[in-house]
């Protein structure tokens, strides 16, 4: 067992300091940490720019007329800390100057300093100050961008989810094919090298998370969400669980006017362009959108209770065009003369079948009958004889609802949301080895919930506190498609009794494509997640200071049927007869393996967090921050000690709880701190260039998922592998025997005992300049390194050989998955972003990311490309290579732009009918350029001879060939991206020399239009209609190639992302 690394901090001491800690936030009245609001500090001075003590400053919030008053101290200074973001009045009336007003825009967790320079004169006068629409930071050390309501509902986003939005943010990058989100159909990303597992997602400042992936848990509609913030790098010390992104959302919420939005969406395939890859001479796949939906909100009592709601439906149907081979006619009838495949030999006589026919006895009756399931050939290409299109479904259904209140006299403010959102999506392609044929989907539905309390109460100008209780419930499943017993039907054995077991076992053929039931299917889980967060905030002097305690409580209810119907392959490296195809028929599979299970899951875990943060204004151009984070997660494990790992001491599989064996497989981690440093300086006293760097250590709170490995272990979960010997044939029509002589024994599960909690160091170099009052440019150096990353690897794997009887060491188990906190990777980047905030009509915000990703583990679950056990567990340091979403380069761009015609601006203001026509319209659009992802060639499992992969829960298929030459073409094409006669099969029993994700696939690049006109109806009444074109200039956007050596579409890219798409809109606002 490999040893820790060492911390900073003596474990024997790590719970005194953290009772020291905490008791250091009790005293100070613990608040909530992560919070979504803002907050102002400033100095206020005379004509001569000396400080004027004692002056009273007010903050009025102009949509709930909220006001909050604070008097400066004897130097001037003054700070109004936790301010809801939106539109405010800064006011001052003081004896012997002139009233001062300045109307400002705060974003949600932002920092801003407004220095304010009185003018000598009567009360009885004023002076109003613009203040610039883009606010540099000068005060934060932080990298975040923040997006606003108005960018969030008038950029054309495809989907209309608002987190897209994240992704105009520099150092971001969209979620690998194939990963654990992207399977589900989930919306996820990657920031600034971190796992798309390890970004914190907070609404209204508590968790919103679903911790069995740790992916979002509810996605409020476009028109709930008042703004959003991603926190990308060095986010302060009231941050924590997470080591990657932090994204601040805030729900709308009643104002004293009453605002009402209903709309509609609509898509459908005649506004569509035909993908590349859609069947020729055919009607285009079928594709129908409607997203529909209604907000509403207002005063209950004027300028102290308010109200918010909304509802939003979507209703989706998507033709998916796949591309695959499956057999003819006279394949499945044993007749091969005709085949582009090897002709089969007789299994007894070694000499290939006359004339390459299978004789009619020799067709074993159940080969047959699977073979029937598969649809005949619809095309003449080779070994892409059929094309499909399936449809996908997705149904959504969501609401918010949201109460306000604030005390008389101003002291504390009430806040009460419940979110809900349900969803049952099928996806006709998808899961484990899936099957590229129609008839084998599977079907996803999810219910999220999230609930929130919270108190915001002023206890003097200088204290305030927060506390917030937020609950979050989630209830998802994937199911198979075939709910009927399709096993019995075609012949093979029914292995679990329960219905819920049904279909068709998954049966993978080389040269064909898989047919039958996602192992992994059905799965069910009932998550639920109970925090509770005190913090407060205490200003004094030049000191601002914060600190907070966290609660978190989960449990999780759950199964997971794995391999519960079994599985059939005939796609090893050397079929029986040399024609995968020919084995089915026969009814000799090559191997077979089936689990039988009686492991329901009650996984408990919970954390807790402590911090301190400090911000001094050093002085007018400096601003210092520190603080110090506390964090521990308890391991998962289950409520009824119902659970087994295999423990290395003994050899064998132990029950959890027994034997010296912890409850969740491995030790608790409480050593776990996390320091947080940065400064901002103002490099002159006009404060328009502003450097910031900071530095800081962030831990992750693992997903549940992990845990679960406690239940796939001996007796609980038994998974058998068969597979035959010369004299030991293995049969169709048995599987699975009972007394079969050669198989391979169950795999196991384990931990690593001094598991410890996955990190990263972030750190940045910001340099900011304002260009006038509304644009804003900065330039970063941005990186992180993670460490203590958890991955997977076979404990028990043997060392590669040629001898045909390699056992492993420990032979009474096969695969012993041991998952670990010994991945790492890099992240070396430059940013640069571009900003302007709403002038003459025009928003714009630009992001150019230069970076360099590399790791040994991109994540524990695989992604499209990339296996997740390494090709020689016993060397996983010679998986280091890019990540499986490293991006090279990555350039976004997107704006609004009203357009100046009609009434109101300088062209065709009068001229009647056609100013009318011509006002009010507006064109916004989102430009994505990006280089491609790597990827990796593969081979099928177990070329090695090390026995890795045949007998793991999908962590397989990990051995890659040799490489030499020369990868690359002259012209990649659809038809061969690389050069595949540069891989080749290693000698049986070694290891291949190609690397990880050595090659890079396609490109992207697309442009999304939209274009909007307003029509005023009467009053306050606007009607609002939208066109917006998603893929304008409608690229083939290829996906990556067939990356599997020994498949006859090697090297070739066999499917495309989304042609152009049309969508029409239409709101009512009132």
């Amino acid at each position: 067992m490999t040893t820790r690394t060492p911390r900073p901090f003596d474990e024997q001491n790590t719970m005194t300091a953290f009772l020291a800690l905490a008791m250091a936030a009790a005293l100070a009245l613990p608040a909530a940490a992560q919070t979504p609001l803002a907050s102002i500090r400033g100095v206020v001075l005379d004509p001569s720019a000396m400080p004027i003590p004692g002056v009273q400053v007010t903050i009025v919030q102009v949509d709930t007329g909220e006001r909050r008053t604070v008097t400066a101290d004897g130097t001037g200074r003054f700070v109004v800390a936790a301010i809801p973001s939106g539109t405010h009045t800064i006011q001052i009336e003081q004896a012997g100057y002139k009233a001062y007003t300045q109307q400002i825009r705060l974003q949600v967790g932002e920092e801003r300093r407004v220095d304010i320079q009185l003018t000598l004169g009567q009360r009885d006068e004023s002076v109003t100050v613009t203040a610039p629409a883009a606010s540099i930071e000068r005060l934060r050390p932080a990298r975040a961008t923040a997006i606003d309501g108005e960018q969030i509902r008038g950029l054309p986003l495809d989907g209309r989810n608002f987190l897209e939005l994240s992704l105009l943010a520099p150092g971001t990058a969209p979620e690998a094919p194939g990963s654990a989100s992207s399977v589900r159909g989930d919306f996820a990303f990657h920031v600034n090298g971190g796992r798309e597992d390890s970004n914190g997602y907070l609404l209204d400042g508590v968790l919103n998370v679903d911790p069995k992936l740790n992916t979002l848990g509810v996605s409020p509609p476009v028109d709930a969400v008042q703004e959003f913030e991603l926190v990308t790098s060095t986010a302060d010390a009231s941050f924590g669980r997470n080591s990657a992104g932090q994204v601040n959302v805030v729900v709308q919420s009643g104002a004293n006017r009453l605002h009402e939005t209903a709309y509609e969406f609509f898509r459908d395939r005649a506004l569509n362009a035909t993908n590349a890859f859609a069947p020729k001479n055919e009607p285009d796949p079928a594709y129908s959108r409607h997203q529909f939906g209604a907000a509403f909100g207002g005063p209950i009592v004027k300028n102290r209770t308010f109200f918010f709601g909304d509802y939003e439906g979507t209703r989706t149907r998507e033709g998916i065009t796949t591309v695959t081979n499956v057999p003819t006619t006279a394949e499945r009838s044993g007749d091969f003369s005709q085949s582009l495949s090897p002709r089969p030999f007789n299994l007894f006589t070694q000499q290939p079948f006359a004339n390459g026919v299978i004789p009619p006895a020799f067709i074993n009756p159940v080969g047959r009958a699977i073979a029937a399931l598969y649809p005949l050939p619809n095309r003449g290409v080779p070994f892409q004889n059929y094309v499909s299109s399936p449809v996908s479904t997705d149904r959504r259904d969501q609401y918010d609802l949201r109460v306000d209140h604030s005390t008389r006299p101003p002291r504390a403010t009430l806040t009460l949301r419940y979110s809900f959102s349900d969803r049952d999506f099928f996806e006709p392609f998808s899961g484990a080895g899936f099957s590229l044929v129609p008839g084998f989907g599977t079907s996803a539905p999810r219910r999220a919930q999230n609930a929130m309390a919270g108190e915001r109460r002023v206890f003097s100008n200088a204290l305030l506190n927060e506390v917030r209780i937020g609950y979050t419930r989630i209830n998802a499943g994937a199911f198979q498609e075939s709910r009927t017993n399709v096993n019995q039907q075609v012949g093979l054995p029914t292995v679990s009794a329960d219905p819920r077991d049904s279909g068709l076992s998954l049966i993978t053929l080389t040269g064909y494509s898989p047919i039958g039931d996602d192992y992994n299917a059905p799965q069910k889980s009932h998550t639920d997640q109970l925090q509770v967060t005190d913090s407060i905030t205490y200003a004094r002097g030049r000191h601002l200071v914060r600190t907070g305690v966290d609660v978190r409580m989960v449990q999780q209810g759950a199964f997971r049927d794995i391999q519960a119907r079994g599985f059939l392959s005939f796609a090893d490296q050397a079929q029986l007869t040399g024609n995968a195809l020919a084995d089915l028929l026969l009814g000799l599979p090559v191997t077979t393996g089936v689990a039988r299970l009686d492991n329901a899951q009650h996984l408990r875990t919970h954390g807790y967090g402590a911090f301190v943060q400090d911000s001094v204004a050093v002085s007018s151009r400096l601003t210092l921050s520190a603080g110090l984070r506390y964090e521990y997660n308890a391991p998962p494990y289950d409520a009824h000690d119902r659970a087994a790992v295999y423990d290395p001491s003994a050899g064998s599989v132990v029950q959890v709880g027994t034997n010296g064996v912890p409850r969740g497989g491995y030790e608790p981690d409480r050593n776990n701190w996390a320091p947080r440093v940065g400064a901002a300086w103002s490099v002159d006293e006009s404060g328009k260039t502003v450097v910031r760097a900071g530095y800081g250590i962030y831990y992750d709170q693992s997903a549940l998922a992990p845990g679960e490995g406690i239940y796939f272990n001996p007796p609980l979960f038994d998974l058998r592998i068969f597979f035959p010997l010369p004299g030991s044939l293995l049969f169709i029509n048995d599987p699975y025997p009972q007394q079969f002589p050669i198989f391979i024994p169950p795999s196991a599960t384990t931990y690593q005992r001094d598991f410890q909690t996955a990190h990263a160091h972030q750190w940045n170099i910001t340099v900011q300049r304002q260009l006038g009052p509304s644009r804003l440019v900065d330039v970063a150096y941005v990186g992180s390194k993670g460490r203590d990353l958890l991955r997977g690897r076979d404990a028990n794997q043997a060392n590669a050989s040629p001898q045909p009887l390699n056992l492993r060491p420990n032979p009474l188990l096969a695969d012993i998955t041991a998952l670990e906190s010994q991945a790492r990777s890099d992240y070396d980047s430059l940013q640069m972003s571009f900003t302007q905030r709403l002038s003459m009509g025009v928003t714009a915000l630009a992001s150019y990311t230069w970076s360099s990703s590399h790791d040994d583990a991109s994540g524990l679950f695989t992604s499209t490309g990339d296996p997740n056990f390494p090709q020689d567990s016993n060397n996983p340091d010679a998986e280091w290579g890019r990540s499986n979403f490293d991006l090279r380069q990555r350039l976004t761009f997107g704006f609004t732009c009203d357009m100046p015609f009609g009434s109101g601006s300088n062209r065709f203001a009068n001229h009647g009918w056609a100013s009318n026509l011509l006002a009010d319209w507006a064109v916004t659009g989102i430009l994505t350029l990006q280089s491609g992802r790597p990827f990796t060639v593969l081979l099928s499992p177990d070329f090695d001879n090390s026995n890795t992969g045949r007998g793991s829960l999908g962590f397989g298929a990990n051995d890659r060939p040799n490489v030499s030459g020369a990868t690359s073409v002259a012209n990649p094409s659809a038809a061969q991206w690389f050069n595949t006669k540069a891989f080749s099969i290693p000698p049986f029993g070694t290891f291949g020399n190609a690397g990880r994700n050595i090659l890079e696939g396609p490109g992207y690049a697309n442009f999304n239009l939209g274009v909007l006109k307003h029509v005023r109806l009467n009053g306050d009444t606007r009607l609002q209609l939208r066109l917006e074109a998603f893929n304008l200039f409608n690229r083939v956007n290829y996906n990556l190639p067939d990356n599997v050596l020994l498949s006859p579409t090697f090297g070739q890219i066999l499917s495309a992302g989304s042609p152009r798409r049309l969508q029409l809109g239409v709101k009512v606002l009132f």
